[in-house]
C-alpha cells in the first residue's frame, strides 16, 4: 500500500482522531495544573477504567442501562408505528399531529427528566424519556416511508382487489420498511445516550451507567477520575452500539 493511500484510509484517519484527542485532552489536564479535581490525568483514566472492566458491578450496570433503553425503545416504537401506519394511509391526519410532534421535540429534555420524575419515580423516569425521544423520529420515517410509496404501485394493488389489511401488510408496509429501519437505527443510537443522561439527573438508584457516573462523582477521593472513567467506559459502549447500527444501515442501503 502506497503512502497516499494509507494517508486516506479510513482506519489511520480514524487512529490519527484518536490520538489528537488524547494529545488535547492531556495538554488541557498540564494547562488545569495537574488537578484532578479539575480535569484528570487520561494515564490514570484509563487505567481506573479498567480497573473497573474487571468489576461485576460495571457490567450490571452496563446491562441495567440496555435493559431500561430497550423496555423505553420498544414502546416508543410501537406505538410511534402504529400512528405512523394510520396517519400514512389518512394523510390528512398530518395535520392533527404535527404541532404535538413539534411541541415534544421542543421540550428540554431536561425537563422532561423532572416531570416523569413526579409521574413515574426514580425507577422508571429514564423509560418514559426514552420513549418520548424515540416516539417522533420513528412516527416521522413511518410516515415517510408511507407516503414515499410510487403511487402506481399502490393503483395497481387495488386493482389487484387488495383491501385495507391486506394492502398494508403486504404491500405498504414492506415498501416503507427500508424508510422506517432508517428511522429505528437512528433513534436506537440517541436512545442510549438519552438513557445514559437521564440516569445521572434523576439520580435513579437502579443499576446503570448514569448512577454509576453520579455515585462516583459524589463518593471519589481522587478527583474526577472516577467519573471520567466511568463516561470513557459509557463512552465505548455508544460506540459500539454505533459501529453496529452503521453496518445494518450499510446492509440495507445494500439490499435498497
Amino acid at each position: 500500500m502506497t503512502t497516499k493511500k494509507i494517508l486516506a484510509n479510513k482506519y489511520f484517519l480514524t487512529f490519527l482522531g484518536l490520538v489528537f484527542f488524547f494529545l488535547l485532552w492531556f495538554l488541557i489536564y498540564l494547562i488545569a495544573g495537574k488537578s484532578q479535581a479539575v480535569f484528570p490525568s487520561p494515564i490514570e483514566t484509563f487505567g481506573e477504567m479498567f480497573r473497573y472492566l474487571g468489576d461485576a458491578y460495571t457490567y450490571k450496570c452496563i446491562l441495567g442501562s440496555i435493559k431500561r433503553m430497550l423496555y423505553g425503545f420498544l414502546i416508543g416504537t410501537v406505538a410511534a408505528i402504529l400512528l405512523g401506519v394510520i396517519v400514512g394511509n389518512f394523510t390528512k391526519l398530518k395535520y392533527v399531529f404535527n404541532p404535538t410532534m413539534i411541541a415534544i421535540r421542543a421540550i428540554p429534555t431536561a425537563a422532561l427528566v423532572f416531570l416523569f420524575l413526579v409521574l413515574a419515580g426514580l425507577k422508571n423516569a429514564p423509560i418514559y424519556i426514552v420513549v418520548i425521544i424515540v416516539f417522533p423520529i420513528i412516527y416521522e420515517a413511518t410516515v415517510s416511508g408511507y407516503t414515499s410509496i410510487d403511487p402506481y404501485i399502490l393503483m395497481s394493488s387495488r386493482v389487484d382487489g387488495a383491501k385495507f389489511i391486506r394492502s398494508n401488510v403486504f404491500v405498504k408496509f414492506p415498501l416503507a420498511l427500508p424508510t422506517i429501519s432508517l428511522g429505528l437505527i437512528s433513534s436506537f443510537a440517541l436512545s442510549f445516550k438519552i438513557e445514559i443522561m437521564a440516569e445521572v439527573i434523576s439520580g435513579s438508584s437502579s443499576y446503570g451507567l448514569g448512577r454509576a457516573i453520579q455515585v462516583a462523582y459524589i463518593n471519589s477521593e481522587n478527583g474526577l477520575v472516577p467519573t471520567f472513567a466511568y463516561s470513557l467506559i459509557a463512552i465505548i459502549v455508544m460506540l459500539l452500539v454505533t459501529l453496529l447500527l452503521d453496518l445494518l444501515k450499510k446492509l440495507l442501503k445494500l439490499k435498497a
